[in-house]
């Protein structure tokens, strides 16, 4: 069985997670842990079994943040005594009267373990709520078993907002939802909503806890990335905040049609046909610059990099980029799309980056290959990469002509690529 199949021969259903999987050393994605820590002022426990805590544990010392970690060991006599409830109020006490700070909220990550033993975990929370009232504390969960039916990140983006207490709406503030990295010159809504007077809320940014809790008072919610969906959604029942998905990828009229929506919510003008017409202009000629650069040296790309593979994909192809694969283990864009690319590139190779047999890929090749992300740069084994995960605050034009800058770069400059994507947690911080 090859570790690839050519786009022609392919279903749109198509879902790579199927059992036996292949862990690369390609470590940038961020996970649990450092998403938590983007609250300000907040702590967070990880209550698990002692090989859990391992990763836990090396992913905060590699971010030089542990002191925003505290942990909570389970054993075999925890589930032999049935003590799980009163390990677990205890622990938290013993943390919080051995910090030497005060934390102003808690993030407390339970694991597979206890809802194996249906522990009530919610009766803890409401005996600390009462004896430490100045203390917010939220349930987290660190709970592979349920990646299916409730992913651990997803979840962790709606609890994390679920700090945030109904209250009075201000006008001229937004909310994004969802983000790891800021959006800031290189994502047009970003741009747009503070020249109409508009301020962008969003926990990354915030310096204080207090700071953090006014994004209550925002109007409606942005979201880039589907991890941040049912935060938006449950923001929208408990806050009675709008929910305005962007749509992260490289169709011009969908890039119109979010900033107009975005526009009309808050009453402002809109951007009309001449400032559309020169971004495009502007954003054509970028590429165009981009396409001279990199000539016809193969691109591959992968899902790690950007939210929607396949449409860059097609969209560099159209642009004259020679697009060789992508490597994605599950198709969420469109049919339309997948279509579109099946029918402009038959031969485009996809390649499942967590296929078992993924790992007998031979990665030597001939001459230079540009990838747009570290999974990409792995597999195929080069040093002329992008290093960017979740469009790392990229959106609409500019991001576009951010990504051209950036491309034509790795084509000129190689990166020590071995080195660079065992980083845990690219851009949080890390060494």
């Amino acid at each position: 069985m090859k570790e690839y199949q050519l786009i022609r021969d392919m279903e749109y259903e198509y879902n790579a997670d199927i059992g036996l999987a292949y862990a690369s050393p390609v470590r940038g994605v961020w996970n649990i842990v450092h998403i938590g820590t983007l609250v300000p002022e907040a702590h967070e426990i990880f209550v698990c079994p002692t090989s859990c805590l391992r990763g836990v544990v090396l992913t905060t010392a590699e971010m030089g943040a542990m002191d925003r970690l505290s942990t909570i060991t389970v054993g075999e006599d925890n589930i032999l005594e049935g003590d799980m409830e009163e390990a677990l109020q205890r622990g938290t006490e013993r943390v919080i009267a051995e910090l030497p700070t005060r934390p102003r909220a808690m993030l407390i990550y339970t694991s597979c373990i206890h809802h194996f033993m249906a522990v009530n975990y919610h009766r803890v929370y409401k005996i600390l709520r009462e004896k430490y009232p100045d203390i917010d504390f939220i349930d987290c969960y660190m709970n592979p078993i349920m990646r299916r039916t409730a992913p651990a990140i997803p979840s962790l983006w709606r609890q994390m907002h679920r700090l945030l207490k109904p209250g009075e709406k201000v006008e001229g503030q937004a909310n994004y939802v969802g983000n790891c990295f800021p959006h800031g010159d290189d994502c047009d809504l970003t741009v747009f909503l503070q020249n109409a007077g508009v301020r962008v809320m969003d926990v990354g940014t915030c310096k204080t806890y207090d700071e953090f809790l006014t994004m209550n008072a925002s109007r409606a919610n942005f979201t880039f990335h589907q991890t941040a969906v049912r935060a938006a959604k449950d923001m929208k029942l408990r806050l009675d905040q709008e929910w305005l998905p962007m749509r992260p990828g490289y169709d011009y009229d969908e890039i119109d049609e979010d900033m107009r929506r975005a526009a009309d919510f808050f009453a402002v003008p809109a951007p009309d046909a001449d400032a559309i017409a020169s971004e495009r202009a502007v954003t054509e000629a970028a590429v165009a610059s981009a396409r001279a650069a990199i000539g016809d040296t193969p691109v591959a790309i992968d899902y790690t990099a950007v939210d929607r593979p396949l449409e860059l994909a097609l969209y560099l192809l159209g642009h004259g980029f020679r697009v060789e694969s992508v490597f994605v283990d599950v198709f969420t864009e469109s049919r339309e799309t997948f279509e579109r690319l099946r029918a402009t590139a038959p031969t485009l190779k996809i390649y499942q980056s967590l296929g078992w047999n993924i790992r007998r890929m031979e990665r030597g090749h001939d001459g230079k290959i540009l990838a747009v992300g570290q999974k990409a740069a792995y597999f195929s084994d080069t040093d002329y990469f992008v290093n960017i995960i979740e469009n790392e605050g990229m959106y609409g034009y500019r991001g576009i002509r951010r990504l051209m800058a950036l491309m034509t770069e790795a084509h000129e400059t190689p990166k020590p690529m071995r080195e660079l994507v065992q980083i845990k947690g690219w851009g949080c911080g890390c060494a």
